[in-house]
């Protein structure tokens, strides 16, 4: 289904958010309101191709960052991203391993 030179679009995003400090902890809280991940998706889908922090503008630092990700991604779009998968590691990095 993915070119095999590249990764996932879920493991794009798996690889970036929970270790970015800047937008991890709001990344975090939206896991954790829904966990279904839409919210996640929809904070995610924000940054990424709104330029947009929960409303705030974006810097030209993470403009590029924002830039980097969308090259990383490839032609696939942050819809075919599991969430879950996301969610599911963003929430193990605070509280343990998810069963």
């Amino acid at each position: 289904m993915y070119d095999s030179a590249g990764p996932s679009p879920t493991e794009v995003v798996i690889s970036w958010i929970p270790y970015d400090a800047r937008f991890r902890e709001r990344a975090l809280r939206h896991a954790l309101e829904d966990a279904g991940g839409r919210l996640l998706y929809a904070y995610v889908d924000n940054l990424v191709n709104r330029d947009n922090d929960d409303g705030r503008p974006l810097d030209e630092y993470d403009l590029r960052t924002m830039a980097a990700v969308r090259e990383d991604l490839n032609r696939y779009s942050l819809a075919s991203v599991d969430w879950r998968q996301v969610r599911d590691k963003l929430v193990a990095g605070v509280h343990g391993p998810v069963s």
